[in-house]
């Protein structure tokens, strides 16, 4: 557990290059993962940057919302805000204990936050989509101290797109 016996779960879905979006949006569209995604952090807490939430225009409901951002006027309804990473999953371990997975924080993005929650990450649940879509946000290079230790193929019924689900742990 890395961080105050609560294990930091990173969940994002990436390309081959590791490219995580593209003008601040999913550059696909793969209902299996989004459904997979909501499996995982349903009932939880999330924690994700600013532009992360904008992206989905929305709070994930049936979850504790925490965002990160550097500006101290922006508010979100739904949400809980803090200025730095480390505010907000100190201030979200209160939320993490009351709530239905009281174990697990989920990093949910965006690129600089998964850069900066990768050392303090215990489990990885990634989804790698079988396309090079050329992005601007990149999900940081995965560690060797990671191990691979579950994973699925699966093809997308209605774009023909290969993907993989993948948990690696320290």
């Amino acid at each position: 557990m890395a961080f105050q016996n609560l294990e930091v779960v990173h969940v994002v879905a990436m390309d081959q290059r590791n490219c995580i979006g593209k003008g601040n949006d999913l550059p696909w569209h793969i209902s299996a993962d989004l459904k997979h995604f909501k499996e995982i952090t349903q009932g939880g807490v999330v924690v994700m940057g600013r532009k992360t939430l904008e992206s989905m225009g929305r709070t994930l409901p049936k979850r504790v919302n925490w965002v990160i951002t550097r500006d101290q006027n922006w508010a979100f309804d739904g949400t809980k805000v803090a200025y730095t990473i480390e505010d907000a999953l100190t201030q979200a371990v209160a939320d993490v204990h009351a709530s239905e997975k009281p174990n697990s924080i989920f990093i949910i993005g965006g690129g600089e936050i998964f850069k900066q929650t990768l050392d303090i990450a215990d489990r990885l649940e990634l989804t790698h989509v079988e396309l090079d879509v050329q992005g601007d946000a990149h999900y940081p290079v995965v560690p060797s101290e990671f191990n691979k230790v579950a994973s699925e193929q699966h093809i997308d019924d209605k774009t023909g797109i290969a993907f993989e689900f993948a948990t690696y742990r320290k």
